[in-house]
Parts: C-alpha cells; structure tokens; sequence
C-alpha cells in the first residue's frame, strides 16, 4: 500500500480531531453528545449542498442499502461517548480501542471465510500491543477512585462491543462499495444524514449543554468540527481504496500518533512504555506492509485494490 496523501490526510485529520476532543473532554466531559451532533449536522448540511445539490441529485447506493451500515455506526458513536459518563478511565478506554484492527481482521476473516496473510495478522497485533502498552505508560494513577465497579464493568462491556460493531460497519461499508461502486462523498453524507433525527431522544441532554458553554468552548468545537469532516471525508476516500482491515489498521495507528502528541502536550513524559510502544508500532507497520518483502505487491490479498 505505501503511505499515501490520502492516508497522511486521515492522520492530520483525525490528529486533529482528537486532540481537540481531549480540550474539550477536559473542559466539558458532558459535551461529548453535543459535539457528536454537531459532527452530525455540519457534514450533512455539506452533504446536502455540494454532493446532492440541495436533494436535486438522488443517491447511486439504494437508501434501504444504508440501514445496516447507519445503525452500526450510529450505535457505535454514540455508545462510545456513553462511556465518559460511566467514570471508566480514559486509558483504558483508549487501550480497548486500541485492539480495533485484530477485532476487525477477525470479524472480516470470519465473515469471508478466508485467512489473513501473516504479515497483516503479525502486523495487527503488535500495533494494537504497542498502543495498548504507550497508554498504559501514561495512564494517571488516581482515575481508578472514581465511578462503582457496575459502571466500570458496563461501560468495558460496551466498549468491547463497539469493537466489533465498528468492525461491522467497516465491512458493510465494504460490501457496498462492491456491489454499487464507490461513492465516498455520497456515503460521507447519508452515514451522517438519516441518523441525525435519533438525536432528539438526547434532545434535553443538548439543550442543557449547550446553554452551559463558554464562548472559548464554542470555539473549540468549531475547531473540531471542521477537523472531524477533514477526517471522515479522508477515512471515506481510504476506505475506497483499501479493505476495511487496513483502514481499522491506519486508524491504529492515528491513535498511536494522537497519544503521543498528547503525551508531550498535555504531560511531557514520555516514559519507557512509550519507548517500547514505539519500536512495537514501528516493527508492526513494517511486518504489516511487507516491507521486508522483496516483492512489490500489494501487502493485502483478501481483496484486490480497484482501480
């Protein structure tokens, strides 16, 4: 594959994103619904403008073809938020997630029924290692006092389900891509657009938050709204070009780089976790690229890039 513009796009992106979504989460920890719906709203007003032409251009993928691909990534956004709420520590949430990519190579393996190179599983599991373990290096000590056990144990339970809804939606995703072509800016738009009217089961939640902001906070998630649409349009654009599982793979590794940069802006400590999880992240890229490989092929072959 190599590391394309489009892949250094998703990581400046969602970089982005993260970084400013952990401001915001230290400001505000009950904006996270807010700032999702705003996301929400921002690339479906875009959508709607510039791919359908204020609805005058219907979509190529039928509408009934979404609900799958729409609920599963509803769901798993959403949920995902709901875990801040439940005092579950912040590393271990990012720790969790951080297994996304061997979570989606088995989902996808399962699902087509075919085994994964080598290279590509070798390649998932020692990235997901070294992100799990550079968390773990800057994890605070005091989160563990907060929030009961019953939340704690709630909210690992659906973080562990969101890693195979997310890895269901990436596959979807897929699927359709195959069998209808690929619309990257369609799907951007109604991926964001039919789910917009399930948020006024949250409607009080936003009301109350967003009458508490500050105007620095308004700010901030004006930031990060433009960062987020630079980082799904970019996801979606890889996401044509590339099968879900090495998609989920670049993703990792974003939130490698996202807690690296985190950890010199926010800590500046970086400790011998961090160190190894480096070498793990940089051995695991290598292995899952096939960069030691003298043939120039491509390092996935469950799917044959369409050109």
């Amino acid at each position: 594959m190599g590391f394309s513009h489009t892949t250094g796009h998703v990581l400046l992106g969602c970089c982005s994103s993260a970084f400013l979504m952990e401001i915001l989460m230290s400001r505000k920890p009950s904006s996270a619904n807010l700032v999702t719906f705003l996301q929400f709203f921002f690339i479906s007003l875009h959508g709607f403008i510039v791919t359908t032409k204020l609805g005058k251009v219907g979509p190529k993928i039928p509408l009934k073809q979404y609900i799958i691909l729409v609920s599963l990534f509803f769901i798993t956004t959403v949920a995902n938020n709901y875990v801040y709420a439940l005092h579950v520590p912040s590393t271990l949430h990012m720790i969790i997630r951080s297994a996304s990519s061997p979570a989606s190579m088995l989902v996808y393996c399962c699902v087509k029924r075919q085994s994964p190179k080598l290279t590509n599983a070798i390649g998932s599991v020692l990235i997901s290692s070294g992100v799990a373990l550079a968390m773990y290096g800057g994890a605070p000590t005091n989160e563990e006092s907060k929030g009961t056990f019953l939340y704690w144990c709630i909210g690992v339970t659906i973080l562990l389900a969101t890693l195979f809804t997310g890895a269901f939606t990436g596959l979807q995703q897929e699927r359709l891509y195959s069998k209808y072509g690929k619309h990257p800016n369609e799907m951007l738009f109604y991926t964001h657009a039919i789910p917009l009217p399930l948020f006024i089961g949250i409607y009080p939640q936003l009301k109350d938050t967003s009458s508490d902001l500050t105007l620095d906070t308004w700010l901030l998630i004006g930031l990060n709204i433009l960062s987020q649409f630079y980082c799904t349009h970019s996801v979606h654009e890889l996401a044509t070009k590339e099968t879900s599982v090495t998609v989920t793979f670049i993703l990792t590794l974003r939130k490698f780089v996202s807690l690296l940069i985190s950890s010199i802006v926010f800590k500046n400590n970086l400790t011998v976790y961090h160190v190894i999880g480096t070498v793990l992240v940089a051995l695991g890229t290598y292995v899952y690229f096939d960069f030691f490989s003298n043939r120039k092929q491509r390092p996935v072959t469950m799917k044959t890039k369409a050109n």
